[in-house]
């Protein structure tokens, strides 16, 4: 089925840059339940609730690993609250790509945001890397990410220290400026146009396929 690259009940998708005709395996919400022992959740429909991603045994999915940066954007006036989403084309080793969405501020986002830039600034964005995800242990259960190449953990110095400045000051409008301007280096590098994404028929995609 053709669908927006967010999972809300929107029809633009002109703001996806994935390059030619993208399939897409399984679109992904980072955090969406906090109870929930799962960090990674499938979205499945409008009318269904999204489902925790675990392994066979239980455990929950927590890191995706040798995925490359393929697609990258921000979707604006996201569902019912208008939230501005992160948008991040994940493709593994064996071919298949995954749509992870966030908000464009949070914690997370702006986590793999600086690692993306430090994969740009001291490597390349071919490199395959590790994309681990965990919960931190306020009340609020913020989700925290780390890239990590050969189990070292890439990200960019700058960047860090500039959100965290922004945090310290309470500024919204600077954490969301360094994360949009961190998504317009990357869309520039990855040189991508503009298409219309396909999701496959996620009845017949198991989360341990992807990767």
């Amino acid at each position: 089925m053709t669908t927006s690259i967010v999972p809300t009940n929107t029809t633009d998708v002109s703001d996806f840059t994935g390059g030619a005709e993208s399939d897409v395996a399984m679109m992904i919400g980072i955090g969406l339940v906090k109870d929930s022992p799962a960090v990674f959740f499938q979205y499945l429909g409008d009318e269904q609730t999204p489902a925790g991603m675990t392994l066979p045994s239980g455990k929950p999915i927590t890191s995706l690993k040798n995925i490359t940066l393929t697609g990258i954007s921000i979707a604006e006036n996201v569902g019912e609250f208008n939230s501005t989403k992160l948008n991040l084309f994940l493709t593994s080793n064996q071919g298949r790509t995954v749509m992870l969405t966030s908000g464009l501020t949070t914690i997370w986002s702006q986590c793999v945001l600086g690692g993306l830039i430090g994969m740009f600034n001291s490597y390349d964005l071919n490199t395959p890397f590790n994309l681990d995800s965990w919960y931190g242990t306020s009340k609020l259960r913020p989700v925290f990410a780390a890239l990590k190449l050969n189990s070292t953990k890439v990200s960019d110095n700058d960047m860090y220290s500039s959100l965290a400045d922004a945090r310290a000051d309470r500024d919204k409008v600077m954490v969301e400026k360094i994360c949009h301007d961190a998504v317009d280096v990357l869309r520039g590098a990855l040189g991508i146009e503009v298409a219309d994404v396909v999701v496959e028929d996620v009845s017949t995609v198991q989360p341990e396929d992807l990767f």
